[in-house]
């Protein structure tokens, strides 16, 4: 049987949760762009199609695997459609680890199969219509964190956090 990939979730979020405004993220993070891409270079996606069609989305170079009930008729490079989860993470099953990039929904219905959190926290209260849902902070251990201070390129500050899901018992 293949091996099931380690699944890892990747966000950024406001302090009330927002991590989208009209399918756009609600900041410019120049830094904390870096922090994704050197995360997640090289791995496959997994993301909702309005996630993947969103003006600033990040592809992966390597594959994207995108949830829609429409798949086009000619997909790009690298890209593959499923219908739902199970046939998502069927199509990934060959994958040592896969990052979810969102949006809202595929984060609700991806959390509790995930084993790491790559949550970047910005320190401010920001207007937005799309939000990441509540964690219980009893199930998840911080093991590493980054904070970055507000300079010439960031209006926010923010802090670059690593969560771990704690083994029962």
């Amino acid at each position: 049987m293949t091996p099931i990939p380690q699944l890892y979730i990747i966000a950024a979020m406001s302090e009330n949760h927002v991590i989208g405004m009209q399918n756009h993220l609600p900041w410019h993070l120049p830094d904390e762009w870096e922090h994704f891409k050197k995360v997640t270079h090289g791995k496959p996606f997994l993301m909702g199609r309005k996630s993947f069609e969103a003006p600033d989305a990040l592809h992966s170079t390597y594959r994207n695997v995108i949830l829609t009930s429409n798949a086009p008729d000619h997909p790009e490079p690298s890209t593959e459609y499923a219908k739902d989860i199970s046939s998502a993470l069927a199509l990934l099953s060959g994958e040592n680890e896969v990052f979810i990039l969102g949006g809202a929904t595929v984060f609700r219905e991806m959390l509790p199969m995930v084993q790491k959190l790559y949550l970047t926290i910005v320190h401010a209260q920001i207007e937005g219509d799309a939000f990441f849902p509540v964690v219980d902070q009893k199930d998840w251990e911080l093991t590493n964190t980054e904070y970055h201070g507000i300079d010439d390129n960031h209006i926010y500050s923010f802090s670059m956090n690593v969560y771990v899901r704690k083994t029962p018992g």
